[in-house]
């Protein structure tokens, strides 16, 4: 596997794209009546690593775009513009069937959670909803760990 080739796209996807998305929001939320909340979508590689070197690159763009979520609720919380970073463990996603292929296939990676389980992507999607709702306010800045007590700051 190219290395470069893996960094850039990381980057790409990771970084480049949700960093015009958070410019673009912030510009736009800056003058309106109900600004918004931004959610980002973190890992837990940014603060434990990852254990797969092959995702090295997907390791630092979450960390990169964690940084700038966290750049943005402490810039803009005053003008009401909430940020957030849901920072899942091990979800049900085709990227993490793949990765357990790779390390002893699922029944190693799920007897490895305190859980026993996997997180349903819909976890994921109903504790955006409620960020988005702006029922959490004070919040904004929080990296928000939802992995079954597999990682515990």
């Amino acid at each position: 596997e190219d290395w470069d080739a893996v960094w850039t796209e990381a980057m790409a996807v990771n970084v480049h794209a949700p960093a015009r998305l958070l410019r673009h929001a912030v510009s736009g939320w800056l003058d309106a009546d109900e600004p918004g909340a931004i959610i980002g979508i973190g890992s837990w590689a940014t603060t434990r690593g990852t254990s797969n070197p092959g995702a090295i690159a997907y390791a630092a763009s979450k960390a990169a775009i964690a940084a700038a979520t966290k750049t943005v609720a402490r810039n803009y919380a005053d003008r009401g513009i909430l940020a957030y970073i849901i920072s899942p463990g091990v979800v049900r996603t085709q990227m993490s069937v793949d990765s357990a292929a790779l390390t002893g296939g699922e029944a190693a990676v799920t007897a490895t959670l305190p859980m026993g389980e996997w997180v349903p992507p819909s976890d994921i999607g109903e504790l955006a909803a409620f960020l988005a709702e702006g029922r959490a306010r004070h919040l904004t800045g929080a990296t928000i760990d939802v992995n079954g007590a597999a990682y515990i700051r």
